[in-house]
């Protein structure tokens, strides 16, 4: 096909609503419009049922790309950015086309400002089935693949209607530079809901500053107690007049949003004329105002097709549903979190290399993998290997190990299932024993010095997505790991302060911060720890498929892996 452009196959093709130009077998539910968003859907059925959206959402393109065989997700990212009528891009996606073409259109998107919201299908897919190391096992595919979403400053979704709602936002408001809220209603039960809803989110419902708390008292009388999110009652209802003062007085604080709720009775049953006072107020106070405001239905039916218009007519944005709505604007708050935090001309691009799914693995013993990984500034143990206990004893004598000493098989995965790791050995009589029962179970034992400095113990894994990114993972290890099984993630390369901040928001970083009068651990050898493994990484993208060092024992001078899991990708020519 050389130049020409196709989608697919197995899709619908495209519409254009900017040019009313359409390549589409079917019924689609879109008008022309000036300017708009654009959808991009692997899923032609789930972009047919996007156009037929009645929330004033206004779409300017829809395009399918099935299989991606020519034109993929990437190179439409790429189209789209040129097209200054484009607000931001919606994706409906079940896996990368490229992710280094998905990491350059995300940065230039950035640089543009112009927001990539992505509903990523796949959430239940099982981790790989060959995994053997702990950290693989507890991630699974998923997490590196929205972990590379929320690096690049894409915002993920959670569903269709968190998409369509959070896309409405950034085209009509853009992102939200500060978490300052405001919500105005007229009912308790509705400020209380608006208020639990953004439990767990970014937005702050700011106070009052006093002379508008104090306005908004007079206004309203005793009986009205004046927060934020907050209810006016119902006893100015129905004089526009004075509801436009209210609204008016709540704009004169400085919020990033300010939030109405209103919904409307259903027309066709009922009489919707007495919520006139309340439409009329709100247009009112925006045209009196610069700032944004937004209107939300607690349920969408309440945000009829044509009112909508109406708000956006005087730029008021319609919101639908309060849960999605908080959403939406959480989500605008995010954005512009990022766009304040980073730079895309200085974030790395992430470590990259796409291994065969049906690629062979092979597990390097401890030995072995701490020789490799010490080789780029691990620190490991002083250790001896043996193949029978003469050999063991006298090899630990001659390199002077000092008590108390370890005693682990070699070449096995999971060690301590096995019954294959004696721990403080305190002299030779005891060594002599554990080395007699080790060498009944396996015919390889490795003899270390068994770490003394020990205040908390790490787990620190690195696992090769099936999309061929390499996701850093952290958490208790240890001990540890039964008590606590928060993990943290990242994608490589990870600078220090980023491996720092991950640390610290675990559980386990009161005890490394210095518990109860205990001394604190070296975060900084910790952190030196975690880059000489991603430093291996780094130098052996091809061959990697996972290395956990667990535990990390973080002591007051020292961070000392204590046990090593690597397995490497097997190369055709050595199956």
């Amino acid at each position: 096909a050389q130049e020409l452009a196709i989608l697919g196959p197995n899709c619908y093709g495209f519409l254009n609503y900017l040019d009313n130009i359409t390549l589409w077998p079917d019924q689609h539910g879109g008008s022309r419009v000036e300017s708009g968003v654009a959808i991009i859907a692997q899923s032609s059925n789930i972009a047919i049922n996007l156009t037929m959206q009645k929330r004033s959402l206004p779409i300017a393109y829809v395009l399918t790309v099935g299989n991606q065989a020519k034109s993929g997700i990437s190179d439409l990212i790429e189209v789209l950015l040129d097209d200054v009528r484009v607000t931001a891009i919606g994706l409906y996606i079940e896996g990368f086309d490229s992710v280094q073409g998905f990491e350059a259109a995300a940065k230039r998107a950035t640089i543009l400002k112009k927001p990539l919201v992505v509903l990523k299908a796949g959430k239940t897919a099982q981790s790989i089935a060959t995994t053997l190391s702990h950290t693989a096992s507890v991630t699974g595919d998923n997490i590196a693949g929205t972990t590379f979403i929320n690096r690049l400053g894409c915002i993920e979704v959670a569903s269709l209607s968190n998409l369509l709602e959070t896309l409405k936002l950034f085209h009509f408001i853009g992102h939200l530079r500060e978490p300052s809220i405001a919500s105005v209603s007229c009912s308790g039960g509705e400020a209380s809901l608006i208020a639990d809803q953004a439990s767990g989110t970014q937005l702050y419902y700011k106070p009052f500053e006093k002379p508008t708390k104090e306005k908004l008292e007079n206004i309203l009388g005793p009986i009205v107690h004046v927060y934020n999110p907050f209810d006016y009652h119902t006893f100015i209802w129905g004089d526009t007049e004075k509801m436009t003062e209210t609204f008016s007085t709540v704009m004169n604080n400085q919020f990033e949003l300010v939030v109405f709720l209103l919904d409307v009775p259903r027309n066709d049953y009922c009489d919707d004329s007495s919520f006139q006072c309340a439409i009329d107020a709100i247009i009112a106070t925006a045209r009196m105002s610069t700032g944004n405001i937004a209107v939300v239905a607690s349920i969408p039916e309440s945000m009829p097709e044509a009112l909508a218009k109406t708000f956006i007519a005087a730029g008021v944005t319609p919101l639908c549903g309060i849960d999605d709505a908080i959403q939406a604007i959480n989500n605008g708050i995010l954005l512009g979190n990022f766009y304040l935090k980073n730079s895309p001309a200085l974030c790395e691009n992430v470590y990259f290399n796409k291994a065969s799914r049906t690629a062979h693995t092979k597990l390097i013993n401890e030995r072995d993998s701490k020789s490799l990984l010490s080789s780029f500034g691990l620190k490991v143990p002083k250790a001896i290997s043996a193949d029978n206990k003469d050999s063991a004893m006298a090899l630990a004598a001659r390199t002077r190990l000092n008590f108390p000493l370890v005693v682990k098989g070699l070449n096995v995965a999971h060690k301590t299932e096995n019954n294959l790791v004696k721990v403080n050995i305190k002299n030779n009589s005891e060594l002599d024993l554990s080395l007699d029962e080790m060498f009944k179970r396996t015919k390889h034992i490795l003899v270390e010095e068994m770490i003394v400095d020990s205040l908390a113990e790490l787990s620190v894994g690195i696992t090769r997505d099936d999309i061929g990114i390499f996701l850093l993972t952290i958490g208790a290890g240890g001990i540890f790991a039964e008590l606590s099984t928060q993990r943290v993630n990242l994608l490589l390369p990870a600078t220090d302060k980023e491996i720092e901040t991950a640390i610290d928001t675990l559980t386990i970083s009161s005890i490394l911060d210095g518990y109860r009068g205990s001394p604190p651990a070296n975060k900084k050898k910790i952190i030196a720890a975690i880059q000489a493994i991603t430093h291996y990484v780094k130098e052996n993208l091809s061959i990697i498929s996972e290395v956990e060092v667990n535990p990390l024992i973080a002591g007051k001078e020292e961070a000392v892996a204590a046990d090593i899991l690597l397995t490497h990708i097997i190369r055709e020519s050595e199956i």
